[in-house]
């Protein structure tokens, strides 16, 4: 005779609440929900890491000669994924394969494992994932494509589909071109976001509300070369008002969580009497 164990309902319910989390799609699908009765503002959390700029890419990397310039990036990415086993709800996008593969090589099958879920499940999204952001103005297209191809290559053969990024970033080239936008659509991104234009042209946008629009790359080939592209509110910096990480000027905000219970209690005392 088999013997039925039984299970607590309480785990039960926890096992049915968890599902969601455990069968999340990659893609559109993965984003947090929005209430489409309300402005739904979108904050995207992101780093942005030259692949050598002020210093090496070995020094950009481990962070190295900081006297230069305060960055390091594996510990970037440490610290993303730590705080995405935080929160289910936390998000996260990365874009430069030419640092995020020497990180994956240092990484342990379990520290591996953990992020290839988190991909998974779009909780870590890859963005671009080219080698590198590159110039728009000075390089050759054959060195475009051979920089896109290895990332994606690396992201395909690492992550599978969840891997393969669906949108274009280029936040910090120095302007932007009409070929470039034609490449990005034959590649079969859906978007492309940039951040450096204008001043003016910034704000006489921001104006006539047309910091999105359809970017038709090359005439000659059509639709295929049409693009859904966005410039970013503010580069790429927080919101104004916003401060965020190493930016952050503002004094702390603390709180002490017992003084602040008492705070409360008083008021709480205060108005039943006033109420009597």
């Amino acid at each position: 005779m088999t013997k039925l164990c039984s299970v607590p309902v309480i785990s039960v319910l926890l096992v049915v609440l968890l599902l969601p989390l455990v069968n999340s799609e990659c893609g559109y699908q993965s984003c947090n929900p929005t209430k489409p009765d309300r402005l739904n503002v979108h904050i995207v959390p992101h780093t942005h890491d030259d692949v050598g700029w002020l210093k090496t890419v070995d020094q950009y990397f481990y962070g190295a000669n900081n006297s230069i310039q305060h960055a390091g990036v594996q510990y970037i990415i440490d610290s993303v994924v730590a705080e995405l086993d935080k929160d289910p709800k936390r998000r996260f996008i990365y874009v430069e394969m030419a640092f995020f593969e020497r990180w994956w090589r240092e990484q342990d099958n379990n520290t591996r494992a953990k992020v290839k879920s988190y991909v998974d499940a779009g909780r870590l999204e890859f963005i671009n994932g080219g080698w590198s952001m590159n110039d728009e103005a000075c390089t050759h297209y054959n060195s475009i494509i051979d920089q896109m191809t290895l990332g994606h290559r690396f992201l395909k053969d690492t992550f599978g589909k969840c891997g393969i990024p669906k949108i274009a970033w280029h936040i910090d080239p120095f302007g932007h071109s009409r070929e470039q936008a034609s490449l990005f659509a034959q590649m079969g991104f859906d978007a492309f976001y940039f951040a450096r234009i204008s001043h003016n042209n910034r704000q006489l946008r921001r104006i006539n509300k047309t910091m999105e629009m359809i970017w038709n790359g090359d005439p000659s080939q059509g639709g295929k070369a049409s693009l859904m592209t966005g410039a970013l509110y503010k580069h790429y910096d927080p919101p104004p008002a916003f401060c965020f990480d190493q930016n952050c000027n503002d004094s702390p905000i603390q709180v002490h969580l017992q003084f602040h219970i008492i705070v409360m209690h008083l008021i709480h005392l205060t108005c039943c009497k006033s109420l009597a």
